[in-house]
């Protein structure tokens, strides 16, 4: 007998339309969470390329190729997230066991619904099922590992790693989820009864289904269907919180590499003419971010990388990168969805972002962009610190240290407020190359 399997052996078909009726409900959710969220994006600063449409394909390749190398190199490739010990194996194996049981979800998806146009377009069968049920078998226990992994990291609760409420919900989901597929897998092979290859291809499953042994064929098709509607509704559930819990990730986050400038902390340059048409240098109010850096607040997955990183927090300044872009983020969820989006509106104090932010904290980042090389997802902290600073002396806001050093450079040509003699007299005794000092041709 050809292994193989009924996609929808043992439901019925009033609980087949019930099914794909909560799928269309939970999706259209989710839909709407996430549509609020690009709402809230384009309230900012439009980013004024020519119109996609307009642009040759050869414009076109260039302007995402960096993107697209983003995706497959550090999204799919995971490279951001190596090389950090015991969370990069939690993350490793709850993304791949993830990505692969998604995978075999729409597969067989597929399949059934190239069944339902012909019985030869058929493929769930002979070696590809065997492959297909072995894989899946096998990378639902790396899954469940993830899982596993997250929970203990939860339970020690590291202080460079944002905790919220709904962190425990996203975690059982996916171990219930987990459990209860294999649960279904092994009453399926109870009534069903496959034998040979067709049954020691779901290792996991055979070796569960010794547990319902004692269980009659009626008896294990009514647990089957129960289990199976338990765990449909569990993915429903999951797919419908993707928007308002730290899951939005998934989504944001390849749009974040995708979307993100290539260079990391780079100061784009502001015209005497674009300073006078926006009325303004730098970023006062939330919405005078670009919608791309709105979009990355919402990436950020608060794993603390950008903290462990920040040598401005390692010295105990008042900075933190993760708590900088939470903040921010706190900001656009105070935003509504679908606003004017123009900070003129007359209630633009409630999103200056001064107010949030103090000016001492934007001045202890010392520029270095660690923050933006180590995050995975390609949120850049310090493009956000030097909009802000840039409205802060557009403003008359420079004040400390800063302000010190652009005094003695404006008055010495050096920031120590040395004579232009004495400029390199610090060199001394410290045997520099020849060329140190002198003069270019």
């Amino acid at each position: 007998m050809t292994p193989t399997r009924e996609t929808f052996g043992n439901i019925p078909p009033s609980s087949q339309a019930l099914f794909y009726l909560v799928a269309a409900v939970s999706l259209g959710v989710g839909a709407i969470g996430f549509w609020r969220r690009v709402r809230r994006w384009r309230q900012g600063q439009p980013i004024p390329p020519p119109a996609l449409a307009a642009e040759a394909l050869g414009n076109l390749l260039a302007r995402w190729r960096p993107g697209l190398r983003r995706l497959w190199v550090e999204g799919l490739g995971q490279q951001r997230v190596r090389g950090r010990g015991l969370s990069s194996w939690a993350h490793g194996s709850l993304f791949i066991g993830f990505l692969v049981l998604l995978l075999g979800t729409t597969l067989l998806e597929v399949d059934h619904l190239a069944g339902m146009v012909s019985e030869k377009l058929h493929f769930h069968h002979g070696a590809y099922y065997v492959g297909y049920e072995f894989t899946l078998d096998v990378l639902g226990l790396v899954f469940l590992l993830g899982t596993a992994l997250f929970f203990g990291r939860r339970l020690r609760r590291p202080a460079s790693v944002g905790h919220r409420t709904t962190d425990w919900y996203v975690l059982g989901s996916f171990l219930t989820i987990g459990v209860t597929g294999y649960v279904v897998e092994a009453l399926r092979i109870t009534w069903q009864r496959p034998v040979g290859l067709g049954a020691w291809c779901s290792p996991v499953g055979w070796a569960l289904a010794s547990v319902f042994r004692g269980l009659s064929e009626l008896q294990a098709r009514h647990w089957h269907l129960a289990v199976w509607w338990l765990h449909a509704l569990l993915v429903f559930g999951f797919l419908a919180a993707i928007p308002y819990t730290r899951l939005l990730h998934i989504l944001t986050g390849p749009l974040n590499l995708l979307c993100a400038p290539p260079a990391v902390g780079f100061l784009a340059p502001v015209t005497t003419a674009e300073a006078e048409a926006a009325g303004r240098l730098g970023v006062r109010d939330l919405r005078h971010f670009t919608w791309q850096q709105l979009m990355s607040l919402d990436a950020c997955m608060e794993c603390g990388r950008c903290e462990e990183a920040c040598p401005a927090t390692a010295t105990a300044k008042p900075l933190s990168p993760k708590r900088l872009v939470q903040d921010l983020r706190g900001l656009l969820d105070g935003l509504a969805p679908g606003g004017a989006g123009d900070p003129s509106s007359g209630n633009e104090e409630r999103f200056n972002v001064h107010a949030r932010i103090a000016a001492e904290t934007l001045w202890s980042c010392t520029a270095c962009s660690a923050c933006g090389f180590v995050c995975p997802v390609r949120v850049d902290p310090l493009r956000l610190i030097l909009d802000l600073r840039r409205n802060l002396v557009a403003e008359g806001g420079l004040r400390g240290t800063a302000a010190v050093v652009l005094r003695r450079l404006q008055a010495s040509g050096n920031p120590w407020g040395l004579p232009p003699e004495a400029r390199t007299d610090w060199m001394r005794g410290r045997n520099p190359p020849a060329s140190v000092g002198q003069p270019t041709s």
